[in-house]
C-alpha cells in the first residue's frame, strides 16, 4: 500500500486517513475473493494498492501406512 499525503498532518488525522485506507484495502480484497480476481490495481488521489491472489503453498500429504502384527511361532 501507498499512501501520498502532501504537507503536515496531525498524529489525529494521519490515524483517521490511515484507517480509510484500511477500510477501502478490506472492501477491495473482499470484491476481488468474491470475483475470484487474480491481480487487481487500485489508484485514486489518496491511496494506491495493487491486490494479489495469495498462492497456497503446496501441502504434501501424509499417506498412511498400514501396520500388520506377525504372529509369532511360524
Amino acid at each position: 500500500m501507498k499512501i501520498t499525503v502532501n504537507g503536515t498532518i496531525s498524529e489525529e488525522a494521519l490515524k483517521v486517513v490511515l484507517n480509510t485506507q484500511k477500510s477501502k484495502v478490506k472492501t477491495i480484497t473482499e470484491f476481488c475473493k468474491n470475483e475470484k480476481l487474480e491481480h487487481l490495481s487500485y489508484k485514486d488521489n489518496e491511496l494506491e494498492f495493487e491486490y494479489q491472489k495469495e498462492s497456497k503453498p503446496d501441502v504434501l500429504k501424509k499417506s498412511k501406512v498400514e501396520v500388520r502384527n506377525h504372529a509369532e511361532g511360524n
